[in-house]
């Protein structure tokens, strides 16, 4: 099988749920959690998500969707590239 890679950036409002062994996780309008693995460092930097200060809130989450095939398995990320406060 041949490997392939794809990414795409989306755009959601989402309320932010918590902080957990470096996962970041928001509640989304579809109601679907999803787990942030990366997270911009622009982003950490104006909005300290490790504390408890912004649990609750919500927020213009702009977000890539990367998927890689590696080993006949798909490999899904989340990255955080932008938030915007509500």
């Amino acid at each position: 099988m041949d490997y392939y890679s794809t990414e795409e950036i989306r755009t959601e409002e989402g309320v932010f749920v918590k902080h957990h062994d470096g996962f970041f996780m928001f509640r989304f309008s579809f109601d679907e959690i999803i787990v942030f693995e990366e997270v911009n460092t622009a982003v950490l930097e104006e909005f300290d998500l490790r504390g408890d200060a912004y649990i609750g809130d919500t927020f213009e989450v702009t977000y890539k969707e990367i998927i890689n095939d590696l080993d006949d398995e798909d490999f899904l990320i989340f990255r955080i590239l932008k938030l915007k406060l509500i």
